[in-house]
């Protein structure tokens, strides 16, 4: 997903401070929401990763 956002991000003409921030921040709220809508949310993925 880092990668996929830095590549949309790079051609922006901003400073590289924010450019990295956008990458962060993206980055974190995809991995976020996937966590909570795949592990979370089946009892397969949740037995898997040791969650009751």
């Amino acid at each position: 997903m880092v990668v996929a956002a830095a590549y949309f991000v790079v051609g922006w003409r901003a400073p590289m401070a924010v450019e990295y921030a956008v990458i962060v921040a993206v980055s974190f709220a995809v991995t976020f929401a996937a966590y909570e809508l795949v592990v979370r949310r089946t009892a397969v993925t949740r037995f898997l990763f040791g969650m009751r």
